[in-house]
């Protein structure tokens, strides 16, 4: 399998945030340098249509609403988002939404993208990206869906606490999802079923 090394990406603030917007994008970007990470390198093996059989089989639509919360697709967080993903591999299509609260405050970041993905083995690659990248107590989840895949959470500690993340990976996407640190913490079982339900409501047949 190839070696994949997480890649860096250069990150320009954005200028004029309002000191508690600050806070807010400074922990967007450690969320990004976490879920990029591992979504640069992912990409980084091959986005060529064909190889596994189940290669590019669906696409993710964000729901307009998740568990209450409601969709953001613009925005400073989603900007800073897309700033961290970088250009678009030709063949994939980025996703760089939040889920925010009736108050409009963030409680889902959902960063990643789908395409025709190569890997033979997804969930090795997200475990070895894990701890490459300092990800603490990464361990397997069940995926979930029909389209199995594999699952794997953990924490990342930042200057401003514990961040706890989840990401899946199958052969038609890579998704990491994390809840902003200044919510408060969150437990890896509590963040993998609102994944799990998350990526069931993305996920769209390409034949839809």
């Amino acid at each position: 399998m190839n070696e994949i090394t997480p890649q860096a990406f250069p990150y320009q603030p954005v200028p004029s945030a309002p000191p508690k917007r600050r806070l807010v994008l400074r922990t967007v970007i450690t969320v990004l340098a976490v879920g990029s990470g591992v979504f640069l390198g992912k990409l980084a093996v091959g986005t060529l249509l064909g190889g596994p059989e189940d290669a590019g089989r669906y696409k993710l639509v964000p729901p307009a609403s998740f568990q209450g919360l409601t969709l953001q697709d613009s925005g400073p967080r989603v900007d800073a988002i897309r700033l961290g993903q970088g250009m678009a591999k030709k063949g994939t299509a980025p996703v760089a939404v939040v889920y925010a609260d009736q108050a409009g405050t963030a409680q889902l970041v959902v960063s990643g993208a789908s395409g025709a993905f190569t890997d033979k083995d997804p969930g090795a690659e997200l475990v070895k990206n894990f701890h490459a990248m300092g990800v603490n107590g990464a361990t397997v989840q069940k995926a979930g869906t029909p389209e199995g895949g594999a699952m794997s959470c953990g924490t990342l500690t930042t200057a401003d606490g514990t961040l706890t993340l989840c990401s899946w990976a199958d052969h038609s996407s890579l998704v990491t999802v994390t809840v902003p640190v200044e919510n408060g913490p969150v437990t890896i079982e509590a963040l993998a079923e609102r994944a799990r339900a998350l990526r069931s409501a993305m996920e769209v047949s390409k034949a839809s």
